[in-house]
Protein backbone atom coordinates (compact mmCIF):
# COMPACT_ATOMS: atom_id res chain seq x y z
CA UNK A 1 0.00 0.00 0.00
CA UNK A 2 1.45 3.66 -0.85
CA UNK A 3 2.29 5.80 2.06
CA UNK A 4 3.24 9.08 2.36
CA UNK A 5 5.25 10.56 5.38
CA UNK A 6 3.63 13.36 7.20
CA UNK A 7 3.68 15.38 9.95
CA UNK A 8 5.61 12.51 11.72
CA UNK A 9 3.00 9.90 10.59
CA UNK A 10 1.56 8.06 7.53
CA UNK A 11 -0.84 9.04 4.95
CA UNK A 12 -2.65 6.36 2.94
CA UNK A 13 -3.63 6.51 -0.71
CA UNK A 14 -4.09 4.63 -3.90
CA UNK A 15 -3.65 6.29 -7.26
CA UNK A 16 -4.57 4.41 -10.68
CA UNK A 17 -2.45 5.92 -13.11
CA UNK A 18 -3.65 6.73 -17.36
CA UNK A 19 -2.55 7.81 -20.47
CA UNK A 20 -5.56 9.81 -20.78
CA UNK A 21 -5.06 13.64 -21.39
CA UNK A 22 -8.70 14.19 -18.95
CA UNK A 23 -7.50 16.10 -15.60
CA UNK A 24 -6.91 13.56 -13.02
CA UNK A 25 -10.29 13.02 -10.75
CA UNK A 26 -9.71 12.88 -6.30
CA UNK A 27 -11.99 11.27 -4.54
CA UNK A 28 -12.13 12.28 -0.68
CA UNK A 29 -14.53 9.67 1.87
CA UNK A 30 -16.99 10.60 4.42
CA UNK A 31 -16.91 10.41 8.00
CA UNK A 32 -16.81 6.77 9.07
CA UNK A 33 -15.53 5.67 5.94
CA UNK A 34 -12.17 5.06 3.40
CA UNK A 35 -10.96 5.19 0.20
CA UNK A 36 -12.84 1.33 0.06
CA UNK A 37 -16.06 3.17 -0.51
CA UNK A 38 -15.55 4.09 -4.34
CA UNK A 39 -14.12 0.29 -4.70
CA UNK A 40 -17.24 -0.04 -7.48
CA UNK A 41 -17.95 2.91 -8.52
CA UNK A 42 -14.10 2.89 -10.06
CA UNK A 43 -13.72 0.86 -12.90
CA UNK A 44 -16.07 3.23 -15.53
CA UNK A 45 -14.23 5.98 -14.33
CA UNK A 46 -10.39 4.86 -14.21
CA UNK A 47 -11.28 3.64 -17.88
CA UNK A 48 -11.81 7.13 -18.51
CA UNK A 49 -8.55 8.80 -16.74
CA UNK A 50 -6.35 8.97 -13.76
CA UNK A 51 -8.12 8.17 -10.15
CA UNK A 52 -6.83 8.68 -7.04
CA UNK A 53 -8.48 7.92 -3.75
CA UNK A 54 -7.63 8.66 -0.54
CA UNK A 55 -7.78 7.78 3.59
CA UNK A 56 -8.24 10.89 5.04
CA UNK A 57 -6.82 11.29 8.64
CA UNK A 58 -8.02 8.89 11.44
CA UNK A 59 -10.03 6.63 8.88
CA UNK A 60 -8.76 4.24 6.45
CA UNK A 61 -5.04 3.13 6.87
CA UNK A 62 -4.04 6.60 7.16
CA UNK A 63 -3.10 7.47 11.12
CA UNK A 64 -4.27 9.76 13.38
CA UNK A 65 -2.55 13.05 13.50
CA UNK A 66 -4.42 14.41 16.65
CA UNK A 67 -7.81 15.27 18.81
CA UNK A 68 -9.16 17.32 16.50
CA UNK A 69 -8.78 16.87 12.46
CA UNK A 70 -10.28 19.99 11.01
CA UNK A 71 -11.34 20.24 7.74
CA UNK A 72 -8.65 22.86 6.76
CA UNK A 73 -5.47 20.35 8.09
CA UNK A 74 -7.21 17.48 6.28
CA UNK A 75 -7.54 19.37 2.61
CA UNK A 76 -3.78 20.37 3.89
CA UNK A 77 -3.28 16.38 3.58
CA UNK A 78 -5.04 15.88 0.71
CA UNK A 79 -2.69 18.85 -0.95
CA UNK A 80 0.19 17.06 0.13
CA UNK A 81 -0.79 14.26 -1.61
CA UNK A 82 -1.41 15.77 -5.02
CA UNK A 83 1.66 17.56 -4.89
CA UNK A 84 3.79 14.80 -4.13
CA UNK A 85 2.23 13.11 -6.78
CA UNK A 86 2.41 16.29 -9.12
CA UNK A 87 -1.47 15.66 -9.89
CA UNK A 88 -2.61 19.18 -10.70
CA UNK A 89 -5.17 20.73 -11.66
CA UNK A 90 -8.01 17.85 -11.12
CA UNK A 91 -10.62 17.31 -10.39
CA UNK A 92 -12.18 16.91 -6.38
CA UNK A 93 -14.97 14.96 -5.40
CA UNK A 94 -16.02 14.80 -1.89
CA UNK A 95 -18.37 12.76 0.01
CA UNK A 96 -20.13 14.31 3.30
CA UNK A 97 -17.59 15.43 5.29
CA UNK A 98 -15.27 14.69 2.44
CA UNK A 99 -17.15 17.83 1.01
CA UNK A 100 -16.35 19.96 3.33
CA UNK A 101 -12.87 19.03 3.24
CA UNK A 102 -13.03 20.22 -0.55
CA UNK A 103 -14.52 23.44 0.06
CA UNK A 104 -11.28 23.54 2.20
CA UNK A 105 -9.17 22.88 -0.46
CA UNK A 106 -10.57 25.23 -2.70
CA UNK A 107 -10.77 28.20 -0.45
CA UNK A 108 -6.68 27.46 0.07
CA UNK A 109 -5.95 25.67 -3.22
CA UNK A 110 -8.20 27.34 -5.80
CA UNK A 111 -5.24 27.29 -8.83
CA UNK A 112 -4.88 22.97 -8.15
CA UNK A 113 -8.92 22.71 -9.63
CA UNK A 114 -10.35 22.45 -12.75
CA UNK A 115 -13.70 21.30 -10.92
CA UNK A 116 -15.13 20.66 -7.49
CA UNK A 117 -17.29 17.97 -6.53
CA UNK A 118 -20.18 18.21 -3.63
CA UNK A 119 -21.00 14.58 -3.12
CA UNK A 120 -24.30 14.46 -1.17
CA UNK A 121 -22.82 17.18 1.02
CA UNK A 122 -23.32 20.70 2.15
CA UNK A 123 -21.32 24.11 2.04
CA UNK A 124 -23.13 25.40 5.51
CA UNK A 125 -21.74 24.89 8.68
CA UNK A 126 -23.01 23.02 11.57
CA UNK A 127 -26.78 24.45 13.09
CA UNK A 128 -26.78 25.35 17.00
CA UNK A 129 -28.44 21.84 17.15
CA UNK A 130 -26.63 19.86 14.99
CA UNK A 131 -23.53 20.83 17.33
CA UNK A 132 -25.28 19.90 20.11
CA UNK A 133 -25.39 16.13 18.37
CA UNK A 134 -21.95 16.13 17.76
CA UNK A 135 -20.94 16.50 21.42
CA UNK A 136 -23.77 14.03 22.37
CA UNK A 137 -21.99 11.90 19.53
CA UNK A 138 -18.73 12.45 21.66
CA UNK A 139 -19.62 11.08 24.54
CA UNK A 140 -21.15 8.31 22.52
CA UNK A 141 -18.09 7.13 20.87
CA UNK A 142 -15.72 7.68 24.09
CA UNK A 143 -18.13 5.48 26.05
CA UNK A 144 -18.03 2.66 23.83
CA UNK A 145 -17.15 2.90 20.03
CA UNK A 146 -18.81 -0.12 18.47
CA UNK A 147 -22.36 0.62 19.79
CA UNK A 148 -22.02 4.43 18.06
CA UNK A 149 -20.61 2.75 14.74
CA UNK A 150 -23.13 0.11 14.83
CA UNK A 151 -26.29 2.61 15.86
CA UNK A 152 -24.89 5.75 13.26
CA UNK A 153 -24.20 3.56 10.06
CA UNK A 154 -28.01 2.52 9.51
CA UNK A 155 -29.33 5.94 10.02
CA UNK A 156 -27.18 6.96 6.81
CA UNK A 157 -29.89 5.28 4.44
CA UNK A 158 -33.78 5.48 4.29
CA UNK A 159 -35.73 2.09 5.42
CA UNK A 160 -36.07 0.96 2.31
CA UNK A 161 -32.51 0.80 1.14
CA UNK A 162 -31.28 -0.84 4.45
CA UNK A 163 -33.39 -3.27 3.30
CA UNK A 164 -32.51 -3.82 -0.47
CA UNK A 165 -28.41 -3.83 0.57
CA UNK A 166 -28.51 -5.01 3.86
CA UNK A 167 -25.13 -7.10 3.40
CA UNK A 168 -23.30 -4.00 1.76
CA UNK A 169 -24.26 -1.87 5.22
CA UNK A 170 -23.22 -5.09 7.45
CA UNK A 171 -19.86 -4.87 5.22
CA UNK A 172 -19.14 -1.18 6.10
CA UNK A 173 -20.04 -1.68 9.61
CA UNK A 174 -17.49 -4.34 9.67
CA UNK A 175 -15.02 -1.84 7.85
CA UNK A 176 -15.66 1.08 10.31
CA UNK A 177 -15.43 -0.96 13.34
CA UNK A 178 -12.08 -1.13 12.69
CA UNK A 179 -11.14 2.59 13.32
CA UNK A 180 -10.09 3.63 16.15
CA UNK A 181 -12.02 6.45 18.90
CA UNK A 182 -9.39 8.67 18.41
CA UNK A 183 -10.08 9.25 14.54
CA UNK A 184 -13.23 9.19 14.98
CA UNK A 185 -13.34 11.69 17.61
CA UNK A 186 -11.21 13.76 16.26
CA UNK A 187 -13.30 14.15 12.65
CA UNK A 188 -16.29 15.08 14.73
CA UNK A 189 -14.47 17.41 16.48
CA UNK A 190 -13.36 18.83 13.22
CA UNK A 191 -16.80 18.88 11.32
CA UNK A 192 -18.17 20.99 14.29
CA UNK A 193 -15.94 23.82 14.08
CA UNK A 194 -16.11 24.10 10.38
CA UNK A 195 -16.92 27.37 9.17
CA UNK A 196 -19.62 28.20 6.38
CA UNK A 197 -18.07 27.84 2.36
CA UNK A 198 -21.28 29.09 0.81
CA UNK A 199 -19.78 32.16 -0.39
CA UNK A 200 -17.87 29.59 -2.77
CA UNK A 201 -20.78 28.87 -4.49
CA UNK A 202 -21.84 32.49 -5.33
CA UNK A 203 -18.57 33.88 -5.88
CA UNK A 204 -16.35 30.41 -6.54
CA UNK A 205 -12.45 31.45 -7.36
CA UNK A 206 -11.22 32.33 -10.65
CA UNK A 207 -9.99 29.06 -11.85
CA UNK A 208 -13.74 27.70 -10.61
CA UNK A 209 -15.95 30.35 -12.09
CA UNK A 210 -16.34 29.21 -16.03
CA UNK A 211 -15.26 25.30 -14.92
CA UNK A 212 -16.81 22.99 -12.55
CA UNK A 213 -18.58 22.92 -9.55
CA UNK A 214 -21.17 19.60 -9.45
CA UNK A 215 -23.75 19.83 -6.49
CA UNK A 216 -24.83 15.99 -6.44
CA UNK A 217 -28.23 15.51 -3.72
CA UNK A 218 -30.13 12.88 -2.81
CA UNK A 219 -34.32 13.47 -2.53
CA UNK A 220 -33.95 10.85 0.07
CA UNK A 221 -31.05 12.08 2.10
CA UNK A 222 -32.05 12.37 5.97
CA UNK A 223 -28.27 14.16 6.41
CA UNK A 224 -28.76 16.71 4.39
CA UNK A 225 -31.83 17.35 3.34
CA UNK A 226 -32.94 17.85 -0.09
CA UNK A 227 -35.00 20.97 0.34
CA UNK A 228 -31.93 22.83 2.49
CA UNK A 229 -29.60 21.65 -0.87
CA UNK A 230 -32.43 23.37 -2.82
CA UNK A 231 -31.74 26.53 -1.33
CA UNK A 232 -27.97 26.65 -2.48
CA UNK A 233 -27.79 24.08 -5.67
CA UNK A 234 -28.72 26.69 -8.32
CA UNK A 235 -25.49 29.40 -6.92
CA UNK A 236 -24.23 30.99 -10.15
CA UNK A 237 -20.44 28.86 -9.72
CA UNK A 238 -23.22 25.69 -9.70
CA UNK A 239 -22.31 24.19 -12.91
CA UNK A 240 -23.29 20.88 -13.14
CA UNK A 241 -26.06 18.96 -10.96
CA UNK A 242 -27.44 15.38 -10.33
CA UNK A 243 -30.59 14.66 -8.40
CA UNK A 244 -30.68 11.19 -7.10
CA UNK A 245 -33.88 9.91 -6.18
CA UNK A 246 -32.21 8.23 -3.20
CA UNK A 247 -30.60 9.23 0.03
CA UNK A 248 -26.96 9.90 1.74
CA UNK A 249 -25.55 6.91 0.47
CA UNK A 250 -25.43 7.43 -2.86
CA UNK A 251 -22.50 5.84 -3.82
CA UNK A 252 -24.38 2.41 -2.48
CA UNK A 253 -27.88 2.86 -3.44
CA UNK A 254 -27.48 4.37 -6.81
CA UNK A 255 -24.52 3.11 -7.80
CA UNK A 256 -25.26 3.44 -11.72
CA UNK A 257 -26.66 6.61 -11.57
CA UNK A 258 -23.56 8.25 -9.50
CA UNK A 259 -21.54 6.56 -11.47
CA UNK A 260 -23.27 8.04 -14.98
CA UNK A 261 -23.12 11.56 -13.38
CA UNK A 262 -19.72 11.86 -12.02
CA UNK A 263 -19.01 10.87 -15.34
CA UNK A 264 -20.68 12.96 -17.46
CA UNK A 265 -19.70 15.99 -15.09
CA UNK A 266 -15.70 15.05 -16.00
CA UNK A 267 -16.19 14.69 -19.61
CA UNK A 268 -17.46 17.77 -19.57
CA UNK A 269 -14.16 19.38 -17.95
CA UNK A 270 -11.90 17.51 -20.40
CA UNK A 271 -10.86 19.72 -23.39
CA UNK A 272 -12.86 17.61 -26.26
CA UNK A 273 -15.02 15.75 -23.62
CA UNK A 274 -13.11 12.39 -24.55
CA UNK A 275 -10.12 10.45 -23.29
Amino acid sequence: MPFLEYHGASLHYEFYSSESTAPPLVLVHGFLENLHMWKELLPQWTAFGSVLTIDLPGHGATSSFGYEHSMEFMADAVYAITTHLNLQPFLLLGHSMGGYVGLEFATHYPEQLVGLGLFFSTPEPDSVERKLVRERAVELVKQNKNTFVRASIPQLFDAKTRETIKSDIEALIARTLQMETQGIVAAIYGMKKRVDRSLILHQPPTHLKERGIAVFAGRQDTVIPFDQVQQWWEAPGVTFQYESPYGHMGHMSDRDGCVAAVLQWWKSLTPGGAA
